[in-house]
């Protein structure tokens, strides 16, 4: 058996063509930017928190933001609109959103 099986890393084919990062699409922007309007936050250093505390991602430019990153900043903050009308107590069976069995008694 080579001693090679387990050399990761070492594929010179690999290593000549890293893969691509695809960065935030136009549409993806415009749809961020729309989402902060309808949450209230209009300034730059607010919206970067949220980006990075949704994300995990800390970004210093708006062009550094990643399209994977993006769709999930989206999907977070779609997320805390639909939150925004509700009410939390912080008891889970208060706060359920659908009748139980026992409620349908």
């Amino acid at each position: 058996m080579s001693d090679q099986l387990f050399s990761f890393g070492s594929d010179a084919v690999h290593d000549a063509h890293p893969p691509q990062v695809m960065m935030m699409s136009d549409a993806q922007r415009a749809t961020i930017r729309a989402l902060f309007e309808e949450l209230g936050v209009p300034d730059a250093k607010s919206q970067f928190a949220i980006v990075g505390e949704l994300t995990g991602t800390t970004i210093g430019s708006v062009n550094e933001l990643t399209a994977s990153a993006a769709a999930r900043l989206i999907n977070s903050l779609r997320s805390r609109i639909a939150a925004l009308g509700q009410s939390r107590t912080g008891n889970a069976w208060v706060d359920r959103e659908e009748d139980t069995w026992i409620d349908r008694l």
